[in-house]
């Protein structure tokens, strides 16, 4: 496991900023923008200046993280370290049967900007917790602009390559490699956790399930192709991720009314994890 090279640089810098900004506008944001810069300001009363100082460095230390779970998702395999936290931005897309409103939507993959939030998944836990709701409440980000109200730069895309998840951190600042990954687990969101106006959409959309994927070069039988692309131009040790406290993203129970093919926003935390 490579630290060094993943301890990555941090926002609260800019987020000290941001809080001033928000005391002003308070009532102006939505609920779930509020209930992170609340997160932020709890979590900066309790640490001493040296430590805050410290914390809008280059770098952070990763320290013993806490990835959120719920049951019947299966934990994190023994022996494998922290690698990178983002938050990913966009949509999961669908198509319906243009002849049958009755028939189900059928997913047909995704697309999403992911957004470095590493030192915060570590140092500020309650806050990461809101950044899903918070990002799927304004629009996306356009280009490489930075994720509000986080400020977290981009780290890298989330797409599919025929029916295959694909990440990709490599951009122009970093190369953290590209992950070609298969479905472990798909847990449904327990209907006690879904809350309007926090991690409901402005469209009503449900969360997504949370998921455990596995790198393809982890996976028995892969081809040698996918195993050597999957490993990425600087060997990526990514072995697993996983999609945690999602937001919005899941399509209507029906086709009724839908086009034969949409999108649904979301936002969700992954995390990657390996060796």
């Amino acid at each position: 496991m490579r630290s060094s090279l993943l301890l990555l640089p941090t926002t609260f810098s800019t987020l000290t900023t941001s809080l001033a900004i928000e005391r002003r506008h308070n009532r102006a944001w939505p609920e779930s923008i509020r209930a992170f810069y609340t997160a932020v300001s709890d979590r900066l009363s309790t640490l001493p200046p040296k430590t805050i100082s410290s914390l809008t460095s280059s770098t952070c230390n990763i320290g013993n993280p806490s990835m959120p779970t719920i049951p019947d998702l299966p934990p994190v395999t023994e022996g494998l370290t922290l690698y990178h936290v983002a938050i990913g931005r966009g949509t999961q897309n669908y198509t319906c049967n243009p002849k049958d409103s009755n028939s189900i939507p059928v997913a047909a993959g995704a697309s999403a900007t992911l957004y470095n939030t590493t030192c915060m998944a570590c140092l500020a836990p309650n806050a990461m917790a809101q950044l899903p709701g918070s990002a799927l409440s304004i629009p996306t980000p356009k280009g490489n602009a930075q994720l509000f109200p986080a400020q977290a730069f981009v780290s890298g895309k989330h797409y599919f390559t025929g029916p295959v998840p694909t990440f990709n951190l490599h951009t122009n600042a970093h190369n953290y490699g590209i992950q070609f990954t298969a479905l472990l687990s798909k847990v449904p969101v327990p209907e006690r956790m879904i809350k309007p106006g926090q991690n409901v959409g402005k469209d009503g959309s449900k969360p997504v399930p949370w998921l455990k994927l596995s790198s393809a070069n982890s996976l028995p039988n892969t081809a040698p192709g996918v195993q050597q692309q999957a490993l990425g131009s600087d060997g990526s040790p990514v072995q697993e991720i996983y999609r945690v406290n999602t937001a919005g993203g899941s399509p209507p129970k029906t086709c009724d009314g839908m086009k034969k093919d949409f999108e649904v926003e979301y936002a969700a935390e992954y995390w990657f994890w390996g060796r």
